[in-house]
């Protein structure tokens, strides 16, 4: 009898090349291990409108920097909002986070000054 490969079969295949260090990810310091994870750095400017943009400009004197951080689900935990962790040295606070089938997504930001 054949072995087919299920839906999860085939997402697992895609996490390895998300989170390949030749491909995607880079290795990074989070809450004090170091993994292979995809950071990036999120422009509130271009990516809100109305109500959203004029609370940013008004949150911009607190948080400055935002960044969002993928990484594996069997590699990290599930942050709660609000806690602190720290991103290749630096403190941030988790503005929100999900587990995301089997990728752990966390938007962390500080302030830069």
């Amino acid at each position: 009898m054949e072995n087919k490969k299920t839906f999860k079969d085939f997402i697992h295949e895609d996490l390895d090349v998300f989170f390949n260090l030749g491909e995607m990810a880079e290795e990074h310091e989070l809450d004090g291990e170091i993994h292979p994870i995809v950071v990036t750095e999120v422009n509130l400017n271009n990516s809100r409108t109305g109500i959203a943009k004029e609370q940013f400009y008004v949150s911009q004197e607190v948080y400055n920097a935002v960044k969002t951080v993928y990484v594996r689900a069997e590699q990290f935990y599930l942050p709660e909002v609000g806690v602190e962790l720290t991103l290749d040295g630096r403190k941030y606070f988790v503005e929100d986070s999900s587990d995301q089938k089997g990728v752990i997504k966390i938007v962390l930001s500080a302030n830069e000054s």
